[in-house]
């Protein structure tokens, strides 16, 4: 099978409205070969239409071409680290606006969708008895992992952030 391109979907670009979503993962040069191949859905199920160009994963909803997240890598000893997470703060594309779960969502994402394991899917705290158990899932990926909900804290994905009176 021919690996996902940006023009093998309609896509969106990504807004000027992002924020920079604190994500630290490290992948082997087997785990970039997959990520590589992306992901092109085939029937309605498939919630993700994910390429790489470059060193940056475009991740896009399917049925929009709405782009919400970009994952910017670079190789370090034959290593691919990633550098930057820019995910969609437009409210009229994106209506989420929590960074740890945006983070827990994309590890998802990359986890069961392009590298083929299987993880559990994040649920959001307040999702989690808003409707029956996989609804909200299908909504978001189209898949059927079991799930486990999103601790408030920042998850073993998240980089180290720096205290607040280091940003200033």
């Amino acid at each position: 099978m021919e690996n996902a391109r940006k023009d093998s979907w309609e896509t969106q670009p990504m807004p000027p409205e992002t924020a920079i979503l604190s994500y630290s993962e490290e992948f082997s040069s087997d785990e970039f070969e997959k990520i590589s191949r992306g992901l092109v859905p085939q029937e309605m199920e498939d919630k993700w239409f994910i390429y790489l160009d470059g060193t940056t994963l475009h991740l896009h909803r399917s049925w929009t071409g709405i782009c919400i997240y970009q994952v910017e890598l670079e190789e370090k000893a034959g290593k691919y680290a990633v550098r930057r997470v820019l995910v969609n703060r437009n409210p009229t594309q994106y209506q989420a606006t929590d960074d740890v779960y945006d983070s827990e969502l994309l590890h998802f994402l990359v986890s069961n969708l392009l590298l083929g394991r299987k993880i559990e899917f994040p649920v959001p705290g307040a999702s989690s008895s808003e409707a029956p158990n996989g609804i909200f899932q299908h909504h978001i990926s189209g898949t059927a992992y079991p799930e486990r909900p999103v601790s408030r804290k920042p998850s073993e994905h998240a980089a180290p952030r720096k205290p607040w009176w280091k940003v200033w």
